[in-house]
Order: C-alpha cells, then sequence, then structure tokens
C-alpha cells in the first residue's frame, strides 16, 4: 500500500468530523429530548444520558462546534497518517 498524504486525510478526517457533528445537530432537532435519552442510551449501554442531555444551545456555540471538530478530527486523521507512514517505512 502506498503511503498516506497526511494533509489531505486529515483535511478529510475533519470533513467528516464536522459531518457526523451537523448530523448530531439534526437528530436533536428532529428527535427532541425523550427520543434522544432513549438512543443515546441504546448507543452508549450501562450509561443513562436521559438527566444530562441540554437541548438549549444556541447557534453560536453549534458554529464554535463545528470549527473545533474540524480541527480536532483534522489533527487526529493528521497524526494517524504521519504514524502510520512511519511505521511503514
Amino acid at each position: 500500500m502506498d503511503k498516506l498524504n497526511s494533509k489531505k486525510f486529515g483535511i478529510a478526517s475533519g470533513i467528516t468530523g464536522i459531518i457526523v457533528y451537523i448530523l448530531c445537530f439534526l437528530l436533536m432537532t428532529i428527535l427532541g429530548k425523550d427520543a434522544l435519552g432513549k438512543l443515546a442510551n441504546l448507543l452508549f449501554h450501562g450509561i443513562d444520558f436521559s438527566n444530562i442531555l441540554r437541548m438549549d444551545i444556541q447557534i453560536s456555540e453549534t458554529l464554535i462546534g463545528i470549527v473545533v471538530s474540524f480541527f480536532f478530527w483534522g489533527l487526529t486523521g493528521y497524526l494517524l497518517s504521519f504514524f502510520y507512514n512511519k511505521i511503514k517505512d
């Protein structure tokens, strides 16, 4: 297998992080607190999310979350491909 382009992999990971973040935001908006709590409890069995869900998230927080998600997942993807390329050699 060829080396991974760390910059491209990082950008792709960042964009994927944004998509997941926006989908989560849409799920929160569409489902509402009760259904979202049930879904979260199904996905993360053993943890009760019903008491910690916060539905009054401002749009500014959402926009900041999108930017932070891009950088966090972009850096994660960059580092993952960087170390993959180093180990592969």
